[in-house]
């Protein structure tokens, strides 16, 4: 698999380390705007060409698929290019800055008759997966309700880089910081959530003082979701101030409670007990220290065989996506989810400004 990467800003390193790690494939070129970002990338991970125009990388490299690194305003423009030249795309989350311009991409892929994956690698992580195989084994029962949770640093290093610079890309999206990253609590709700176009209800909290007099103090510290279908509810919180900061769903079955903690990389669940009265308190408990000490056992394995890699998921999502280039599997994300995503966010940031200004 030839592959190219088109912005080499942070992200763009852990993909050309992934893409390296899967056999067979190798990263052929980069490309940024910024010719000095294009050429430190190349360098630092001997990359044989590196390019400022995508048009010529494209015509001369023909890499088979691209990965596209960049802020999202800039996502559609690329796409068009890159599926005029007949090449796949892997499109960093968020998909789109809106949900019609979702849409468009879509349909550029179809007409093109090439394959978009959008990057929501947070859904293919080893804990996730093993929650889904529960769920398909039956062990969940019917789902009730999902429970997702994202926690954001803003003293973080990329959260001091965007609250430092005004004109940070970040700034530039409808949500702000927030749309940016709550396709991740979103990407552990969805698969779980099979309504089309589930109803939003969303509520946007600015809690922090006001300390920039620009678009700094204008994004949202909290966001609020509940997403309501025909059989499934849900909701999704996002916030820059409940600690410790993490991304773990709560899956409510019929069957038994499942937690699944991408940090700890951890599944839990929780059955019903069996014996009577104060018996049971012991049975939970019990049964909470086998959990537990199973989770631990499995993470210091991990651990002893290097198994323990922070962009595990995006690893996972990127070797199912070309085996579907190649038509070895099937899509790991369908487009169409992409789509139904960026549907819900537009809602989401939609309530949460109309709820805004009625208050």
């Amino acid at each position: 698999m030839k592959v190219a990467i088109v912005g080499c800003g942070q992200i763009a390193d852990a993909h050309i380390q992934e893409v390296g790690r899967i056999p067979g494939s190798t990263v052929a070129a980069v490309c940024d705007l910024n010719e000095h970002m294009a050429e430190q990338a190349a360098a630092r991970f001997g990359v044989p060409a590196w390019y400022t125009d995508l048009d010529r990388m494209l015509a001369e490299v023909r890499p088979q698929v691209v990965h596209v690194t960049t802020p999202p305003a800039s996502h559609l423009p690329i796409a068009r290019k890159i599926a005029g030249a007949g090449a796949h795309a892997y499109i960093e989350k968020p998909f789109s800055a809106t949900a019609a311009e979702a849409e468009e991409m879509a349909e550029c892929a179809a007409r093109a008759g090439i394959l978009f994956c959008v990057g929501h690698s947070s859904g293919f992580s080893t804990a996730y997966q093993r929650l889904l195989r529960l769920r398909d084994d039956g062990g969940l029962g019917d789902i009730v309700h999902v429970d997702a949770s994202m926690g954001y640093n803003l003293t973080g290093p990329f959260g001091r880089a965007m609250m430092g610079d005004p004109t940070h890309w970040v700034h530039t999206l409808p949500g702000g910081l927030p749309q940016n990253n709550i396709s991740h609590p979103l990407s552990l709700v969805l698969p779980l959530l099979p309504d089309e176009r589930p109803t939003v209800v969303a509520r946007g909290l600015r809690l922090r003082a006001e300390r920039y007099g620009d678009v700094r103090d204008r994004f949202f510290d909290e966001i609020r979701v509940f997403l309501v279908g025909r059989q499934t509810t849900a909701s999704v919180t996002f916030t820059s101030r409940a600690k410790p900061v993490q991304l773990y769903a709560l899956v409510h079955g019929t069957k038994l409670q499942a937690m699944m903690s991408a940090d700890s990389r951890t599944l839990r669940w929780v059955e019903g007990a069996t014996q009577p009265g104060p018996f049971a308190k012991v049975q939970w408990a019990y049964r909470d220290r086998h959990q537990a000490a199973r989770e631990f056992r499995r993470n210091l394995s991990d651990l002893a065989h290097a198994r323990l890699h922070f962009f595990e998921g995006m690893h996972e999502l990127i070797r199912r996506f070309y085996a579907a280039i190649e038509g070895k599997g099937a899509m790991p994300i369908p487009v169409a989810e992409a789509v139904r995503t960026a549907r819900v966010i537009d809602g989401i940031f939609a309530e949460c400004e109309r709820h805004q200004e009625e208050s």
